[in-house]
């Protein structure tokens, strides 16, 4: 489990994936180009109007404000994604228990535990979500 935990964590740290969903927010893809680049495309999405300038505070507060929010989306909806696919590996070692004591109380710690786990990830991603909002709103 410890090596899924880790290798879970460098996929999110380290895919890029996660970087172009953070700071490409409002790239429009034109398809009805006949000739259509995705260098160009994409380049337009890096273009200096997405840029923030330092000196605007305004600017700055808010993309850090969709920065720290998307950053929590993605961890929270990675996180609750592994708490359902365990909870439902509880439910198949319960189903699979032949009625032995020791693996159905195994199988219900496993849910119970999930379960725990994925209301704390809702609650914290809530909670983090209505600090930055009112933070920003003041």
């Amino acid at each position: 489990m410890k090596k899924f935990l880790y290798i879970l964590f460098l996929i999110v740290i380290v895919n890029p994936f996660f970087y172009w969903w953070t700071f490409a927010w409002d790239c429009d893809i034109d398809t009805s180009q006949d000739n259509l680049d995705i260098s160009t495309e994409l380049g337009d999405c890096l273009s200096d109007t997405t840029v923030v300038p330092v000196s605007d505070n305004v600017a700055l507060d808010w993309w850090f404000q969709i920065v720290i929010l998307s950053w929590v989306n993605n961890i929270a909806i990675i996180l609750a994604v592994l708490a359902v696919w365990s909870i439902v590996f509880g439910a198949l070692l319960l189903t699979l228990s032949t009625w032995e004591d020791e693996k159905i109380k195994k199988a219900k710690d496993v849910i119970k535990w999930w379960i725990l786990w994925l209301l704390w990830v809702v609650t914290a991603s809530t909670m983090v979500t209505l600090v930055v909002k009112i933070m920003y709103s003041i």
